[in-house]
């Protein structure tokens, strides 16, 4: 049914159960699954080119745990993933990177945070589904759905 998958990935429960959903999925169907991990800043007014190169180096070694968490359970359940970096925000990443690989499917967690005086044009969510070209899979709940298939 879906060939490529494209997960977001930020190492939070919410983001584990998307993830633990686009496997349940993948395994089911041979699908390819990238995953998406988004560096959503870069300092703006950085003082020297050093100062960027260095933070672009601590973040990379804040994601390396979350890539090689998700490469684990990926693998834990016998699918291959790919992982793409994007920086920017995270909708428009996730977004351009389901077109580079012609996803047939975008997977991502829902926060599930609702503040009243912010926007919900503002959810990556919502703004993932207005834009895709594909499906897009928001995962709200703790789903449980791998629990005895290893």
């Amino acid at each position: 049914m879906f060939r490529r998958i494209v997960v977001a990935y930020d190492d939070s429960p919410q983001a584990r159960r998307a993830l633990e959903r686009a496997i349940l999925l993948a395994r089911n169907h041979g699908t390819q699954l990238i995953t998406v991990v988004v560096e959503a800043h870069r300092p703006h007014h950085a003082a020297t080119m050093g100062e960027v190169e260095m933070e672009m180096v601590v973040e990379e070694r804040a994601f390396r745990p979350w890539l090689a968490a998700a490469r684990a359970f990926t693998e834990e359940y016998g699918v291959q993933v790919t992982v793409e970096l994007g920086v920017g925000p995270a909708a428009r990443e996730l977004v351009r990177a389901a077109e580079k690989v012609h996803a047939d499917l975008i997977v991502l967690g829902r926060r599930g945070r609702r503040v009243p005086w912010v926007p919900r044009l503002r959810s990556t969510a919502r703004q993932v589904s207005r834009r895709a070209s594909c499906p897009v899979l928001v995962v709200q709940q703790l789903s449980g759905a791998l629990r005895g298939l290893s």
